[in-house]
């Protein structure tokens, strides 16, 4: 018997982690971006869809911040919370709880993106050139999504679970850490790389808004894979 060192088995574990995570998401990835990608043709190529988008631009503008954590709420927490109910999944003890939290994380997290879009638009513009929306994408993506977003959200999932900041930092090795946060990333890459790429092509009152139906849609499919 040939032994492996806790080293070599973390690694293995890691990118066979990896793989797993695009092996099982490609395809829905894929289709949901293709169905973004329709919505953002409709704005450009569809002149019927034009009431559509010029009512949903005047919400987001009207409403401001608050549109933006209203939206992602709903996205984030009570959609996918009616599917879950309406499948015969049940959230099991301490649902309420982890609902209350993550309606005030995602809330946030919502105020929190439109104000990244608002920046994003002031430094580098408002245009919807390709040189603009590649700069947007790698500051998103290589950055924010990077040493932000992922781990923030890592981190306020293992404080939901444990309750505390101690307790969750205690629990989770890391190998733990490095696997679960490769794994969202890859699977954050594979849906939000060409989707943000949609939405910064977008006019900036409707990137938002865009942004939420990619996301009720993500988290819809999330939760139908789950499920099956």
């Amino acid at each position: 018997m040939t032994a492996t060192s806790p080293t070599e088995s973390g690694s293995g574990g890691i990118r066979d982690a990896i793989r797993a995570t695009l092996y099982q998401n490609r395809w829905a990835c894929l289709g949901l971006n293709l169905a973004v990608a329709g919505l953002v043709a409709s704005y450009y190529r569809w002149p019927a869809s034009a009431l559509f988008w010029e009512a949903l631009g005047e919400w987001k503008t009207r409403g401001s911040y608050l549109f933006s954590a209203v939206a992602t709420v709903l996205a984030a927490v009570v959609l996918p919370t009616v599917v879950q109910r309406l499948m015969g999944m049940r959230g099991g003890p301490g649902q309420a709880r982890r609902l209350g939290w993550g309606a005030l994380y995602w809330a946030y997290r919502g105020i929190e993106i439109d104000w990244f879009y608002r920046l994003q638009g002031r430094v580098f513009g408002t245009g919807t050139d390709g040189h603009t929306v590649a700069i947007k994408l790698l500051v998103d993506q290589f950055g924010y999504s990077v040493f932000w977003a992922v781990p923030s959200y890592l981190l306020f999932v293992l404080w939901v679970e444990h309750r505390s900041l101690r307790k969750a930092f205690a629990a989770a090795d890391r190998a733990l850490l490095r696997r679960s946060y490769l794994s969202v990333l890859l699977t954050n890459w594979l849906v939000w790389l060409p989707a943000v790429a949609l939405v910064y092509s977008l006019p900036p009152p409707l990137q938002f808004p865009l942004f939420s139906m990619i996301l009720t849609f993500y988290i819809l499919l999330i939760t139908v894979l789950v499920k099956t």
